[in-house]
């Protein structure tokens, strides 16, 4: 696998500049950079408390007790690692063709934010999703990870999964992890995903299941969905998950090339529209889609997620140092 197919090596200099932001402190699993709830041994100072037997003495501030002959513990502020979890929409309407796909832009994006997170020793996962949970490699931290996670990005493409059902000639054997972690249904499955529905919804709760502690959430997807995923989103929340929408459109489908009288047809439902004109409809769809796009940005603010929206042709470069760190995802 080539690194350079997913992540440039000239960026990834100016990304160790970079870290993912979080708005609150989570509680770890190992010892890292990230602020923890919990108090520890760093050198950052949080609080004082009571003096309590079994206390370490190293701890305790002689000052006080040399002012209010009272034994106080200093208490600093606790460092640990951060989960964090990237999902991608591998459904049909991410893969519709272009100069680039969304589905290899989002991949493309997924990478970066992998390469931050090992950076910063955190956690990171990665999972796939159309009407549920498809694919995932599971959060781990480490170098050799971040390799892993690449490996699993680049047999997503589409190239590799026709080479791959070439190649296998058929589904593999029954599904479970392999030794680094990753869940693989069948050999086939990637190919087949593109052919299914978004649920958006039903993958956030399939992923809720799964896990057992919050973290930071990056969901990567055009939100062409008419599920309640927007409930699913609040109940993550509400249950201290910190989520970010990064939202990946074309340049097609923003400034669509097109003219006469057209059969419009969903790529995930088959559904038909016709239309009698396009430079009459022209108007009304690009209404329609800035207030689908304004909604889900006014329902991230109002919810305190974070919200990004891209596009295929824009620079991954534009996309970090500008969007991605002006919506307070990095810093």
């Amino acid at each position: 696998m080539s690194i350079n197919s997913l992540i440039d090596p000239t960026l990834m200099k100016k990304l160790e500049a970079l870290r993912i932001q979080v708005r609150r402190a989570f509680p770890g699993v190992t010892r890292g950079e990230r602020r923890s709830p919990r108090h520890g041994a760093s050198v950052e100072f949080a609080d004082f408390r009571k003096y309590e037997a079994g206390d370490d003495f190293r701890h305790i501030d002689w000052n006080i007790y040399a002012r209010l002959e009272r034994l106080m513990l200093r208490q600093f502020v606790e460092e640990e690692d951060l989960r964090v979890d990237v999902l991608i929409d591998s459904s049909a309407s991410m893969r519709l063709p272009g100069a680039i796909t969304k589905f290899d832009y989002a991949r493309k994006v997924a990478a970066l934010l992998a390469f931050l997170a090992i950076d910063s020793h955190d956690r990171v996962g990665v999972l796939t999703f159309n009407s549920s949970v498809d694919l995932r490699v599971r959060a781990a931290r480490g170098q050799g990870h971040f390799f892993e996670v690449l490996r699993f990005l680049d047999a997503l493409s589409d190239d590799s999964t026709r080479r791959v059902e070439g190649a296998a000639g058929g589904p593999a054997s029954e599904s479970k992890p392999d030794r680094n972690g990753i869940v693989n249904e069948s050999i086939s499955s990637l190919y087949q995903a593109a052919d299914r529905r978004t649920d958006l919804a039903g993958a956030l709760w399939d992923y809720s299941k799964s896990i057992t502690a919050p973290g930071v959430v990056f969901i990567i997807s055009d939100f062409l969905d008419d599920s309640d995923f927007r409930r699913q989103m609040k109940l993550l929340a509400h249950n201290g998950y910190e989520l970010n929408l990064i939202q990946i459109l074309s340049e097609q489908e923003l400034r669509p090339e097109l003219s006469g009288d057209l059969e419009l047809i969903d790529s995930e439902t088959s559904q038909s529209c016709e239309v009698s004109s396009w430079d009459v409809g022209l108007k009304s769809y690009q209404a329609a889609l800035a207030g689908f796009t304004n909604a889900l940005q006014l329902f991230c603010r109002s919810g305190g997620h974070g919200y990004v929206l891209a596009t295929t042709d824009q620079p991954f470069e534009d996309l970090l140092f500008k969007n991605l760190i002006g919506a307070r995802m990095l810093s």
